[in-house]
């Protein structure tokens, strides 16, 4: 039986399929895990690991600590919505931070609210070198038109919710390095300058078109030692999305996604 944030894909015999009612669930389903970790795991630097049972180093819960990420973190907070779990933000601050010592501009697909966008600039920022940008692609207006709600979870036009003067207010009185590219992925692609290339890369965009199409153009461009991050690669409504699309790309490619157990996957360059 299908969890309540799992949706069942239509198999090919037309069987009638879950899809409908556990969208609709889906945001009383992750609030209640949400309000469950501030409840039992906010600022603690050790917590229990369900359901195996073992305390684990969690220092995405223990802000307040002072260090870099705790700091960054509060930051975001304070400057809009941040859609995204804390324990995926520490990976993306962690993987960002090591690359901001290679050469490269950083970039982001996906900025939705520009939660995630604000963290990676803030630490593009503090630990990265001074020419470098963040490019961030997004079409501010939800998903776009070659979404299919039986592949890719979402139909056309969700997560609209957001607007590109929101996110250019947000991160201009954050960070000078971001540059934003609003509209369709990959057209957008082409107002990057020719030759740039990437020391990180987050894929968060949960379409399969686009993920494919931002594998194989930012691919070739990330230097060596440098990473690529997919946002929802282990989660299970997005097993034929983004999962398939990486797979299907790195299948010919002497790097493999690596799983972490945050449900995103890490490739790093060789």
């Amino acid at each position: 039986m299908a969890s309540a944030h799992e949706q069942v894909v239509p198999a090919k015999d037309g069987t009638a399929q879950l899809g409908l009612s556990s969208k609709l669930l889906r945001k009383p389903w992750y609030l209640f895990w949400r309000l469950l970790g501030d409840s039992l795991y906010k600022d603690r630097e050790y917590s229990l690991h369900v359901p195996d049972g073992y305390r684990t180093l969690t220092p995405w819960f223990n802000i307040g600590n002072g260090e870099p990420f705790s700091t960054l973190i509060k930051s975001v907070h304070a400057g809009g919505p941040l859609s995204t779990s804390l324990d995926r933000c520490y990976q993306l601050y962690q993987f960002a931070r090591r690359s901001a010592l290679l050469d490269g501009h950083m970039a982001e697909c996906g900025v939705y609210t520009g939660g995630t966008a604000h963290l990676l600039a803030l630490t593009l920022e503090r630990f990265g070198n001074a020419p470098a940008k963040l490019h961030l692609f997004d079409t501010f207006t939800g998903m776009p038109e070659c979404s299919d709600p039986q592949r890719d979870y979402h139909s056309p036009g969700a997560f609209s919710d957001t607007s590109l003067s929101a996110v250019e207010h947000r991160l201009s009185a954050a960070s000078s390095c971001a540059i934003i590219h609003p509209g369709i992925i990959p057209a957008t692609f082409a107002e990057v300058e020719d030759g740039s290339r990437f020391s990180f890369v987050h894929i968060d965009v949960d379409n399969y078109p686009t993920v494919d199409a931002c594998c194989r153009w930012f691919w070739p461009k990330l230097v060596s030692g440098g990473t690529m991050i997919f946002g929802d690669y282990g989660m299970y409504p997005y097993r034929h999305s983004t999962r398939a699309a990486v797979d299907a790309f790195f299948a010919n490619e002497s790097e493999k996604p690596l799983l972490l157990p945050t449900g995103q996957a890490l490739l790093l360059k060789q």
